[in-house]
């Protein structure tokens, strides 16, 4: 009988982790040019002090970013009525480039992401980021922060027929 419940945990526990939330993700692809460049703006990385939905602690992801990286936008679109979120990940972007929740290290301010989110949709201008300077780590500041430098471009024309 020891036996059998030992294998009844062992398949319970590896069915409940295939049965995970799927949350719907899409990365930001911005290639920038410069003839379609709009502004540059800075902004500050918000929840860095929270944990992902994999258990990873952002903390953790922003001890690996550098000055000048350049960050993934993953957007998570909200569900009936909830807020879009811009997560903010570390790793270079690129096709074939794994998505990795572990190096999310924060996300954008709501009304941030909005904007970013309602321009991609409504009036096809890209955004792309990177890390202007890492904040904290020192005694009166241990916790890191971030602030990052999103630029805007005009998405590429649709071809008319």
């Amino acid at each position: 009988m020891k036996i059998l419940g030992m294998l009844e945990k062992i398949f319970l526990k590896s069915k409940e982790k295939s049965e995970e939330v799927r949350i719907d993700l899409k990365e930001i692809v911005c290639k920038p040019k410069k003839k379609l460049f709009i502004e540059k703006f800075r902004t500050t990385a918000v929840g860095t002090g929270y944990g992902n939905p994999d258990g990873s602690r952002r903390q953790d992801a922003l001890k690996k970013v550098k000055e000048g990286n350049k960050v993934r936008l993953v957007w998570r679109k909200g569900e009936s009525g909830s807020k879009d979120i811009i997560y903010l990940v570390n790793g270079g972007v690129g096709i074939g480039r794994e998505l990795i929740m572990s190096n999310c290290f924060g996300r954008l301010d709501d009304k941030t992401a909005a904007s970013v989110i309602h321009c991609l949709t409504k009036e096809n201008i890209m955004t792309a980021a990177r890390v202007f300077k890492i904040t904290g780590g020192t005694q009166k500041r241990s916790k890191l922060g971030c602030i990052l430098e999103l630029e805007t471009y005009h998405g590429p024309e649709e071809k008319v027929k």
